[in-house]
C-alpha cells in the first residue's frame, strides 16, 4: 500500500525538473571571429601598421569594425555585430591604396582572411595592352563606341603603380563627349571611375591604382554618324600586341591602315577585322561609311493603354549607366573568345587551341542567354528587377570565363617582351 507521501512527492519532483529545464540558459550560439593577416608581397613579409576594415555591401558599402594590423601584420575584428550567414569584405589600406578579401565563414563562424598588399610605385612601369577589342555600331544618326584594354603590370619585384596625374591614359575620336569608364574589380563586378580630362581635347585618364598582373579598363562613349560616315581615330599610350575591331551592321564599308578584315563573327554578325604589333601610342584609326541600321524606337505611343508604367526607384535611374557597363563587360567577353593568339604562340602551345574551343563554347552559352534574356526584356515579358538581377548574373560569369582564359598560357606578357 502506497504512502500519501509519495503520492504527493512524485509531481513535486516531476514539477522541479520542469521548472530547471525552462529555467535553465540556452547554449551560447558562436560567435563570429573574422581575423587574418596582411602580408606585403612586394617584401614577403608582413604589413604591420595597416589600417583593416570589416565592410558589408548594403545600400554602398558599410563599415561593421575597424581594427589595425599589430607587429606580425595580423588582426582581428571584435565579434560584436557580425554575423556569419552574412557576407562581408575586408579592405586592408596600405600606402593609399585599398586592397579587398571576401570573407568565407567556417560552420563554427570562423573566417580566416588573408589580405595581399604591394609597395605603391609612381614611377610608370612598362605598361602593355596584351589584347584590346573594340566595337563600333552605328544606328540612326550615331555610332556607340566600346573598347576593352587589358592592361599588363609586369612590375618585378610586383608593385602597385599610384599616380596623382594618372594611371591609364587614354585619347577619343574628335567630336565624341566625355566618355564613360569603368575597370572590372573583384568578382568581376563592373567598378564606375570618375574620369579626368586631359590638357588636349580628346585626351582622358583615370586614377585608378595598377595592381600587379591584368586590370580590365572599359572605354565606352557614343559620336555622331552623319553624313553616313564616321572617323574612328583613338589611342592608347601603350604597345597593343593584339586587337580585334568588330563592325556593325556588317553592311557598312570599312577603311583601315591598322586592321586588316578578318571575316565575320559568328555571335554578332558583324564584321571582324585584327591588328597585331601596334606600338605604344599608334592611332586605332578606321573609316565607316553607308547606312547605319534603323535606330530602335522606344516612343511611348507604342505602349498599350493597358500596360503597367514602371514607376522609377533607385535601379531604374541607374539603369543607363549600369546597362553601359555590362554592355562593355559583354563586349570584353565575346572580344577574348574570339581572338586569336600569336603565330608563334600557336605553333609551340598547340593544345591551347582545343583549351579555346572549349571557352568559345561555354561562352557561346553564356551571351545566347544573355540575348534570350534581352529579348524576353524588349517584349516586356519579364520585370525590370528580375531582368537587372539575371543579367548582372551573366555578366559576372562572363567576366570570371574571361580571365581564366587569360590564364591558359604559363607564357606571360613580361616573358614574350624579354629578348631573346
Amino acid at each position: 500500500m502506497k504512502s500519501p507521501s509519495n503520492n504527493v512527492e512524485l509531481p513535486f519532483l516531476i514539477g522541479c525538473a520542469s521548472i530547471l529545464l525552462l529555467t535553465a540558459p540556452a547554449p551560447l550560439a558562436a560567435q563570429a571571429v573574422v581575423e587574418g593577416r596582411v602580408i606585403n608581397r612586394t617584401t614577403n613579409r608582413p604589413a604591420s601598421g595597416a589600417k583593416v576594415l570589416l565592410l558589408q555591401p548594403r545600400q554602398g558599402m558599410q563599415q561593421v569594425a575597424a581594427t589595425v594590423t599589430d607587429a606580425h601584420g595580423h588582426f582581428e575584428f571584435p565579434p560584436e555585430g557580425v554575423d556569419p550567414k552574412s557576407f562581408y569584405l575586408v579592405q586592408a589600406n596600405f600606402q593609399n591604396v585599398p586592397y579587398n578579401a571576401p570573407v568565407e565563414f567556417t560552420r563554427d563562424g570562423k573566417a580566416q582572411v588573408d589580405v595581399t598588399v604591394y609597395e605603391a610605385m609612381r614611377q610608370a612601369p612598362a605598361l602593355g595592352v596584351p589584347q584590346a577589342r573594340i566595337l563600333l555600331r552605328a544606328a540612326g544618326n550615331k555610332v556607340d563606341v566600346e573598347e576593352l584594354f587589358a592592361i599588363q603590370n609586369p612590375s618585378q619585384p610586383e608593385r602597385t603603380y599610384v599616380d596623382s596625374s594618372g594611371t591609364f591614359h587614354f585619347k577619343v575620336s574628335p567630336g565624341a563627349g566625355t566618355p564613360r569608364v569603368a575597370v572590372a574589380g573583384m568578382k568581376n563586378m563592373p567598378l564606375p571611375q570618375a574620369v579626368v580630362a586631359g590638357k588636349s581635347p580628346g585626351e582622358f585618364s583615370i586614377l585608378y591604382p595598377l595592381k600587379p598582373g591584368l586590370t580590365v579598363v572599359m572605354v565606352g562613349y557614343q559620336a555622331d554618324y552623319s553624313p553616313s560616315e564616321f572617323r574612328y581615330g583613338d589611342s592608347v599610350p601603350y604597345a597593343i600586341q593584339s586587337a580585334e575591331m568588330d563592325v556593325l551592321p556588317a553592311t557598312l564599308t570599312v577603311a583601315s591602315p591598322a586592321f586588316k578584315p578578318d571575316g565575320k563573327d559568328p555571335d554578332s554578325g558583324g564584321e571582324k577585322f585584327l591588328a597585331e604589333g601596334l606600338p605604344a601610342g599608334a592611332p586605332l584609326t578606321a573609316t565607316l561609311g553607308g547606312e547605319a541600321a534603323p535606330e530602335s524606337s522606344s516612343s511611348d505611343t507604342d505602349t498599350p493603354q493597358d500596360q503597367v508604367k514602371v514607376t522609377p526607384d533607385p535601379m531604374t535611374r541607374l539603369g543607363i549607366p549600369l546597362l553601359a557597363c555590362f554592355l562593355l563587360l559583354l563586349v570584353w567577353a565575346l572580344g577574348v573568345r574570339v581572338a586569336k593568339e600569336w603565330p608563334r604562340f600557336k605553333k609551340s602551345q598547340a593544345a591551347a587551341v582545343l583549351q579555346h574551343k572549349e571557352f568559345g563554347a561555354k561562352a557561346d552559352q553564356l551571351l545566347n542567354s544573355l540575348a534570350d534574356l534581352d529579348e524576353l526584356f524588349a517584349g516586356a515579358k519579364i520585370p525590370e528587377k528580375k531582368y537587372w538581377k539575371e543579367r548582372l548574373e551573366l555578366k559576372a560569369k562572363l567576366v570570371a570565363l574571361v580571365k581564366k582564359s587569360q590564364t591558359l598560357s604559363p607564357d606571360t606578357y613580361a616573358a614574350r617582351r624579354t629578348p631573346r
